[in-house]
């Protein structure tokens, strides 16, 4: 892992310091390419699951808007879906960091004999194959409402996207019951080469009378005292408006697209940023965004 460390110097006491968004390669609104579950791209040994119902419901059947085949339709796990198990899932490998928008999944149709689909489920990712992280969207909620019948498509935005090599679906059911999914994962490459960030977390202060929260919701590492071993905001794509009360995003608090920091909390004059690439990298150039307010918590 290869490590570049930024130090922000505030520019004046008493004023807040903001590090908007990283403005990132990928584009969400572009990057919802199918990454080959249908398509065969993604092989067979990349697919993997808790358990399977038999040979024939194995985890390779689990590919959207495949049928049958020499299959029966679907994957599906050995045991029923119990309420709040969260212990059976299908897992797909695609073998490098991708930037991941959207999420389709189905049922098992099999020519009109199958009767099983997934109605919620939710989604675990990881980057290295051992430290994982549940999608929540921005609001916090986990569980992603899916199929009504066996052979629909349905297309779920995550909002926020997860930048993964590693997804796990996992069925989830308010009874005891027979689940079986498809699935497809859109996106693109993750190619800044970015896997991780540490800061402190932002702060919060008081602004024309407002609650301003400047903390890093997104971020999926570690939160002890400073923020290790994960990325968030500074890599999701968005870019905030000028304004720091307003957000692109609908119903969240202000501060909400900003990182930032109280100068007063940091004596040493700065705040330092380590971020970690995938290998060496040749900078010949940085830009970043400063902002200072007067009369900051």
């Amino acid at each position: 892992m290869n490590t570049m460390e930024v130090k922000l110097i505030p520019c004046c006491i008493f004023f807040i310091l903001m590090a908007v968004a990283i403005k990132a390669q990928v584009n969400p609104e572009m990057c919802r390419y199918p990454l080959g579950m249908t398509g065969g791209k993604i092989q067979d040994k990349d697919i993997s699951a808790s358990s399977q119902w038999s040979e024939s419901t194995a985890a390779r059947f689990g590919r959207l808007d495949f049928d049958t085949g020499d299959g029966d339709g679907a994957w599906c796990p050995d045991i029923m879906t119990e309420p709040d198990g969260f212990k059976e899932y299908l897992q797909v490998d695609l073998r490098s960091l991708h930037f991941i928008t959207l999420v389709g999944t189905q049922g098992r149709h099999a020519n009109g004999m199958g009767n099983e689909f997934a109605q919620r489920y939710k989604i675990k990712y990881s980057r290295d194959g051992s430290s994982w992280v549940g999608w929540h969207d921005r609001m916090g909620k986990q569980v992603i409402e899916g199929n009504k019948n066996t052979y629909d498509v349905v297309l779920k935005d995550l909002e926020p996207p997860i930048i993964a090599r590693f997804v796990r679906f996992m069925p989830v059911a308010d009874a005891s019951m027979s689940v079986c999914m498809r699935v497809e994962l859109y996106g693109c490459e993750w190619l800044d080469g970015l896997v991780s960030y540490s800061l402190p977390d932002g702060h919060q202060m008081i602004y024309r009378g407002l609650d301003v929260f400047f903390n890093d919701s997104l971020y999926d590492g570690a939160t002890a005292q400073r923020l290790t071993k994960g990325l968030g905001q500074l890599a999701d794509g968005t870019w905030g408006l000028d304004d720091f009360l307003h957000s692109q995003v609908h119903g969240v608090w202000p501060g909400y697209d900003y990182v930032g920091w109280s100068n007063k909390t940091f004596p040493k004059g700065y705040v330092e940023m380590i971020f970690d690439f995938d290998h060496i990298r040749n900078f010949t150039s940085m830009k970043g965004s400063l902002e200072c307010e007067h009369g900051g918590g």
